[in-house]
């Protein structure tokens, strides 16, 4: 007992310091997409991910349904990211920031369609809190509505609830390794498949368009972001994400990735110099209780 207690408690700390990384990507992608095309830039960080994943995945055992899993989750993966990262071109961070967590709430929705598996007293408990703390958090202040890049965040987020779900579910089947490279060979060939559809009309001009026909840059913050965002944000986070998530349930990991937009408060801080609110650290704080009131009852 006392060992399933430890093994549980390394879980919720990998997947919790898989929501720091992420934090830090917020950062990372608004400096990067100030001068780069989304699309072509998500295409190179999947692109090399992809090779350093098959790299470390070779020898591997290859079970029963891992290329479909793989498929299916990298062809979502592709499609929620190219939807995140598009969106932010038309509408605020903070406003992304709180669409794309309501993936948190939808997660025992999706479980529930999926499998009629009802969640417990805690974990809907949790999850209210969680979504709460979301909006105190992240909502801006004298927002006016939906704006136009919103609608593609919460694609993402109705896709991620769904990709957090599947993956709890099929991960405990494959190698952590095998399973995440072919997570993310289908997420480059997703959105490379989408930029090289584009490509004809990339002159036409918009917003988004426009944005897209810009080289890459050749600086080396670029290649140092590349890299970032390549090894450790996409490689290790979601190696670490497949093992984790195979050692709890769906649910319990959606609370954990309530975490991210508090890491990310903490960086912007730090990198950028911004500080928090009263009502920032208030939804903060409803964070973590929906965390610890989700664990309470499942690990004590």
């Amino acid at each position: 007992m006392r060992d399933d207690r430890r093994r549980a408690l390394w879980a919720d700390g990998v997947l919790a310091g898989v929501t720091a990384i992420w934090g830090t990507t917020f950062v990372v992608n608004r400096l990067v997409l100030e001068s780069a095309p989304p699309l072509l830039y998500l295409t190179l960080r999947f692109a090399l991910a992809a090779a350093v994943l098959a790299f470390l995945a070779r020898g591997r055992a290859v079970t029963p349904g891992l290329r479909r899993d793989g498929a299916l989750v990298g062809v979502f993966l592709g499609l929620s990211i190219a939807c995140q990262v598009v969106g932010q071109l038309f509408t605020s961070a903070s406003k992304t920031a709180f669409i794309t967590g309501l993936s948190v709430p939808l997660v025992p929705v999706v479980s529930f369609l999926a499998t009629r598996k009802i969640p417990s007293p805690s974990n809907v408990a949790g999850l209210l809190l969680a979504a709460v703390g979301f909006g105190v958090f992240s909502w801006p202040t004298g927002a006016r509505g939906l704006e136009p890049g919103d609608f593609l965040v919460l694609t993402t987020a109705v896709i991620y609830s769904w990709i957090i779900f599947f993956v709890g579910e099929s991960a405990p089947r494959h190698d952590t390794r095998r399973y995440a490279a072919g997570q993310i060979f289908y997420a480059a060939l997703t959105v490379g498949a989408a930029r090289l559809l584009l490509s004809p009309f990339l002159a036409k001009g918009g917003t988004f368009l426009a944005a897209e026909a810009r080289p890459l840059p050749a600086t080396g913050g670029f290649l140092l972001a590349v890299l970032w965002m390549t090894l450790i944000a996409t490689v290790v986070c979601f190696i670490a994400q497949t093992w984790a998530q195979a050692r709890m349930p769906a649910v319990h990991a959606a609370i954990l990735f309530a975490l991210e937009p508090v890491w990310t408060a903490l960086f912007a801080w730090v990198v950028l110099g911004e500080r928090m609110t009263r009502r920032d650290w208030a939804g903060a704080g409803l964070i973590l209780l929906g965390i610890v009131v989700s664990e309470w009852p499942a690990r004590g």
